[in-house]
């Protein structure tokens, strides 16, 4: 029997995975949740960093069990009935198919969306949201279940970054954000710290770390090597710090769309070339610099790209007023909104 108003969510986080899906997911579930009354529940997989992450939220967590790898459709499907699920959300890059999804879908008779996600899987779902992005708008839909829904405004972001002031990127004195996301998974953070250190000029620079920063030690061994000082905030809140922010060199993922919500410049590294490609929509759009991929770009090229934004207040200011202009911070509003209405019309 299916409760209309139940919500399965399935992603995973983790040091190696990062967090970005875990926090998109978690602000869906609290538009779910507080704006539609819904009941929402965690399917994941691996990570103890982020169900921790979404227990502390006040979600429930399916977990899956140890042979789940190779009966992950069963598991799913068996997970969507223990919540009563009406809906399930998805947000993996995982070995899911097409054809699991649609077994899933048919046999529970739930109702499936996908999140930035470019794989078949979104073939099979009834409805998809993707940022405008390269890899998106060059999909094909032939043979589509449901609704394709692209654009800035699909993009899922934790209410505050909708409910924030935006920045004042002219504030003096200066301030850096270096921040590569939940766990920096390739360990950029001691690599960026020793570009800043080859800039002169005044200005501040803060190290946000996040829960699943694992590089202590190379950290350390990077700030002991610097003539700068170098503020670090471990776990803090990342939406003061990027408000007070004058620009940030970030991990590209979800943090880049939510500096670009509260219109601060940023500098990209990207942990793949699938980020490195998803990246050029910003550079296209004018609210972002992008280096590609981290651990080839030397501390000399973050040095010139950080110093010519420090110096010019008019692309900084430009890159802004783009920004948010483009993200407004909506986006998870709008995607439980979709959700919920879908969920009312089927039941």
């Amino acid at each position: 029997m299916i409760t209309p108003l139940s919500v399965l969510i399935r992603c995973d986080g983790s040091s190696e995975l990062g967090l970005g899906h875990v926090v998109r997911c978690l602000a869906i579930a609290d538009e779910l949740r507080d704006r539609h009354g819904c009941i929402v529940a965690f399917a994941m997989r691996a990570g103890e960093l982020g169900m921790q992450r979404v227990r502390g939220a006040g979600y429930a967590v399916v977990g899956a069990p140890a042979a789940a790898g190779s009966m992950y459709a069963d598991w799913l499907r068996e997970s969507v009935a223990a919540v009563e699920a009406g809906a399930l959300v998805l947000d993996v890059r995982d070995e899911l198919s097409r054809a699991d999804v649609a077994a899933v879908r048919d046999m529970t008779d739930v109702t499936v969306a996908t999140i930035d996600d470019g794989s078949d899987r979104r073939l099979a779902a009834d409805v998809s949201f993707l940022p405008p992005v390269p890899q998106a708008l060059r999909l094909t839909w032939d043979g589509a279940r449901g609704d394709a829904r692209i654009g800035w405004e699909w993009i899922a972001l934790r209410r505050e970054f909708a409910e924030a002031r935006h920045a004042d990127t002219t504030a003096l004195p200066a301030r850096v954000l270096v921040t590569m996301g939940g766990s920096d998974p390739l360990g950029l953070t001691p690599r960026v710290i020793e570009a800043l250190d080859l800039l002169g000029g005044e200005f501040e620079t803060v190290v946000a770390l996040g829960p699943g920063f694992e590089h202590q030690a190379e950290l350390e061994q990077a700030l002991q090597r610097t003539h700068r000082e170098f503020s670090v905030v471990r776990d803090g809140d990342l939406v003061a710090l990027m408000r007070h922010s004058t620009l940030a060199i970030a991990a590209f993922g979800v943090t880049a769309y939510e500096l670009a919500a509260l219109g601060v410049p940023a500098i990209h590294l990207s942990l793949t070339e699938d980020h490195a490609e998803s990246a050029s929509a910003l550079v296209n759009a004018g609210i972002a610099v992008s280096l590609g991929i981290g651990t080839a770009v030397s501390a000399t090229e973050i040095a010139i790209a950080t110093n010519a934004l420090l110096v010019d207040d008019t692309v900084r200011n430009d890159m802004s007023r783009r920004s948010t202009c483009l993200v407004d911070g909506r986006g998870a509003a709008r995607i439980a909104d979709d959700v919920a209405i879908r969920l009312r019309a089927h039941g």
